[in-house]
C-alpha cells in the first residue's frame, strides 16, 4: 500500500505540475512485495514501541464478584438474570482505579543504558528485535523507577529449568516507607515469589465484556505464560499483583510439561495435536505430531525463528492443509489492532460474526479457569497434579470466564517455543451472543430503512454482478475520475450528466431505492478500478472505519455519525447464546453482554462516533457490504 501510494503521488505530480525540462526521465514505479502464500492481503506490519500503557500494582478488590458469587446476589431487577445491575441496586459498586501510565519512549530509553544488569534493552534479546519488550521488562523498569517496588533474588532462564526468569517482589502497599510483612493482605506481598500478571487489550470504546464473571473482568487475564516473552503493546494494561501459591504451582506445571515435552522430541515443537472443527457437531479433522518450525511473519517484533501460535496452522499449512490469515487494523470501535487473524480453515472462511476461533494448551487445563471452578487439580480431569486449592484462591485466582487457555492475544504474537499438548480451531457463531443483526453480502436481504420503523421503507438489498468488457461503456484508466467510487462527486443534477441529463440517474427504483448509488452504476460502467476484495462477506465497516482506514472518495460510507440516546441499541439488552435469550446464571459459558466501564460497573454507551453503515444503521448510498461486495468482488 505505501509503495502503491508514493507511486501513485509522484505520477499526480509529473502529470499535475509538468516540467519544460526535456532531459527529465520518467519516473520508474517502485515493484510492490509479494503477498505471502498465506495472507489475504499483502501486508507487512511495522509494529513499533511507542505510545503509552497502563500498569496496576496490587490485587483488584472486585466487590461486585464477591457480591455476585454470595448468597447476597439475587434478581432485584427481576429480568429472569442476575449481573451487575442487580448489585448496583444492592449498592455494591467497584472502586475505581488510578493507573500507573508508562510511556513507552522513557521505558526504552532507560532499559537500553542496562541499569539493571539483565541486558539493554529487553532481558530477552533471543526473542524480541531491538526496540521491544516483555512484560517482565515492564516489571524491571517499574523497580527501577519506583521505591514502593523491589525486584530481588532473580534467577535467569538458563537456571530456572523453564526457560524463563524467576524473582521475588516486595512491594510497599501500605505506604509506610518500608519493606516488610507488614504490607502483607490474604497474599504475600513481602519477598514474594508469587507475583504475576494479568492483563487487558484496549478493546476501544464498546466495552461489553468487562464483567467479572461473564467477561474479561476489571483485573484482566489470568494465565500461566511466561512473562519474559509476552509482548507488551500500546494501549495495553497490566497489572502485577501477587497470586496463590497454588496459582504459581499450577503455572509452573504447566511450564514443566512443556520444557519435557520440547526434550522428549530433541528440541523440535511437535504439537502432539491440532483439532480442527468446522462445528461442535460434526467430525473433527486431528492432525497428529505436528512439527512446528517459524515462519517468521513478524520480523518487526521477533527474532528469526521464535515460535508463535500462528506458526502452528501455517505449519500445517505446509503440509497440506488449506489455511488462510487475514490482517485486523485498528476497528470502528476504535480498539487498535494491527495482527493477522485465522481466517480459513479447509475451506470454511470467516465472515466476520461467525468464524475461527482459537485454543491452545494442556487439555487437563482447559477448564481451569471459568465462573465454576472447582480447581479440582488432583483429580484424573485436572491432570492428576499433588495439589489441593484453598476455596478461596481458587475463588479469587480462577473463576472468571477467560485465563489460562482462553485468552484475548493475537496468534501472531503469542510465543510458543515449546510445545503443549494442542491446539484447537473452532468455527463458532457471535451473532446471538452479541444479538447482530445477521446479513451478508452472500445474499438478498430486505431492511427497513424507516426511522419509525413502520414497514413504509423496505428496500431490497443484493450485490450485483459487474458488466462484462462488450456489455457497454466500460471505465478505464483514461477516466478522469478513475479510482473515485462516489460518481456523484463529478457527476450530478448540476454539473457534468454525460448523457444521463440532469435528475435522469439511474436509480434502483425496482428494489425501493430513490438516490443515486454508485455501486448501481458500476452494473453498467465498471468498477472503475476498485480493487479486488479480499475473502471478507460482511460488516466491511468494522475495519474500514477506524481512523486510518475509513475509504475516501465513499460518499456518506466516508464520514461518521455520532450516536446518541435510543439510536444505541444495545444499552438495555442481554445478549446471549442460550435458552432462546434467557441467560442461564449457571452456565459458565452464558454472557451477558452488558455494556460496563473499564472497572466493570455497568454503565450505558451515552454517545458513540461510527460509521454510517454500523450496527446501527445502513447508509442507502453505500450499503455496507452490498455496495462493497459489487465493487470489490471476492
Amino acid at each position: 500500500m505505501r509503495n502503491f501510494l508514493l507511486s501513485t503521488l509522484v505520477l499526480s505530480l509529473l502529470t499535475a505540475c509538468g516540467s519544460d525540462d526535456s532531459q527529465e526521465q520518467p519516473v520508474d514505479p517502485i515493484p510492490s512485495p509479494k503477498k505471502s502464500k498465506y495472507l489475504t492481503v499483502n501486508i507487512k506490519p511495522e509494529a513499533k514501541f511507542e505510545g503509552q500503557f497502563e500498569v496496576y500494582l496490587g490485587r483488584y478488590p472486585d466487590p461486585l464478584k464477591d457480591w455476585l458469587q454470595s448468597d447476597k446476589a439475587r434478581d432485584l431487577n427481576q429480568d429472569e438474570h442476575i449481573d451487575e445491575r442487580d448489585a448496583h441496586l444492592d449498592g455494591v459498586y467497584n472502586p475505581k482505579e488510578s493507573p500507573i501510565i508508562v510511556d513507552a519512549n522513557e521505558m526504552d530509553r532507560l532499559l537500553r543504558t542496562n541499569p539493571d544488569g539483565l541486558g539493554a534493552g529487553s532481558a530477552r534479546p533471543d526473542i524480541f528485535v531491538e526496540g521491544h519488550y516483555g512484560t517482565f521488562d515492564a516489571l524491571r523498569y517499574l523497580a527501577l523507577m519506583r521505591s514502593d517496588l523491589k525486584l530481588d533474588n532473580i534467577k535467569a532462564p538458563i537456571d530456572t529449568g523453564r526457560d524463563t526468569f524467576e524473582f521475588s517482589v516486595s512491594w510497599d502497599s501500605n505506604g509506610d516507607g518500608a519493606f516488610d510483612e507488614q504490607d502483607n493482605d490474604i497474599y504475600t506481598n513481602y519477598q514474594s515469589t508469587d507475583w504475576h500478571t494479568r492483563i487487558k487489550f484496549d478493546g476501544g470504546e464498546l466495552t461489553t465484556l468487562n464483567g467479572t464473571l461473564d467477561g474479561l473482568g476489571p483485573q484482566g487475564e489470568a494465565h500461566y505464560e511466561r512473562l519474559d516473552q509476552m509482548l507488551i503493546q500500546p494501549g495495553m494494561t497490566i497489572r502485577f499483583q501477587p497470586f496463590s501459591p497454588e496459582m504459581t504451582q499450577r503455572r509452573r506445571w504447566v511450564q514443566d510439561r512443556e520444557i519435557a515435552r520440547l526434550q522428549e522430541s530433541g528440541g523440535k515443537v511437535i504439537l502432539p495435536q491440532l483439532i480442527v472443527m468446522k462445528s461442535i457437531n460434526t467430525q473433527p479433522l486431528v492432525v497428529q505430531n505436528l512439527e512446528i518450525t517459524a515462519h517468521d511473519m513478524r520480523p518487526d517484533i521477533f527474532q528469526p525463528g521464535v515460535i508463535t501460535k500462528m506458526d502452528i496452522f501455517l505449519s500445517a499449512a505446509d503440509s497440506g492443509l488449506d489455511v488462510a490469515f487475514n490482517y485486523w487494523p485498528s476497528l470502528s470501535t476504535g480498539a487498535t489492532v494491527e495482527h493477522f487473524g485465522l481466517f480459513r480453515v479447509d475451506g470454511l472462511a470467516s465472515e466476520v460474526a461467525r468464524g475461527w476461533t482459537t485454543g491452545w494448551g494442556e487439555m487437563v487445563t482447559d477448564n481451569d479457569f471459568n465462573p465454576l471452578s472447582k480447581c479440582d487439580f488432583s483429580s484424573p480431569a485436572g491432570g492428576s497434579q499433588d495439589l489441593v486449592v484453598d476455596p478461596e484462591h481458587c475463588r479469587l485466582d480462577w473463576q472468571s470466564s477467560f485465563g489460562g487457555t482462553k485468552m484475548h492475544i493475537m496468534s501472531d504474537v503469542w510465543v510458543i517455543n515449546q510445545p503443549e499438548e494442542y491446539a484447537l480451531a473452532l468455527y463458532g457463531d457471535h451473532y446471538q451472543l452479541f444479538g447482530m443483526e445477521e446479513y451478508s453480502g452472500k445474499a438478498t436481504a430486505e431492511r427497513d430503512f424507516s426511522p419509525q420503523e413502520d414497514g413504509s421503507d423496505i428496500m431490497t438489498l443484493q450485490v450485483f454482478a459487474l458488466p462484462e468488457d462488450d456489455q457497454g461503456p466500460i471505465l478505464e484508466e483514461t477516466h478522469f475520475g478513475w479510482g473515485i467510487a462516489d460518481c456523484t462527486e463529478c457527476h450530478n443534477e448540476s454539473k457534468d450528466p454525460k448523457g444521463h441529463g440532469g435528475y435522469s440517474w439511474p436509480i434502483n427504483s425496482s428494489d425501493g431505492f430513490d438516490k443515486t448509488q454508485p455501486y448501481y452504476c458500476a452494473t453498467c460502467h465498471g468498477n472503475n478500478g476498485a480493487p479486488q476484495g479480499h475473502g471478507e462477506t460482511a460488516r466491511c465497516f468494522w475495519c474500514h472505519a477506524g481512523d486510518s482506514n475509513t475509504p475516501k472518495h465513499h460518499g456518506e460510507a466516508s464520514t461518521r455519525k455520532l450516536y446518541q440516546g435510543d439510536e444505541i441499541k444495545s444499552n438495555d439488552k442481554i445478549y446471549n447464546s442460550s435458552q432462546g435469550g434467557v441467560p442461564d446464571p449457571n452456565d459458565p459459558n452464558d454472557l451477558s453482554v452488558l455494556p460496563r466501564d473499564k472497572d466493570g460497573n455497568y454503565s450505558e454507551y451515552q454517545e458513540i462516533w461510527s460509521s454510517v453503515n454500523s450496527d446501527w444503521d445502513m447508509s442507502r448510498v453505500f450499503p455496507d457490504p452490498y455496495s462493497c461486495m459489487t465493487c470489490h468482488p471476492n
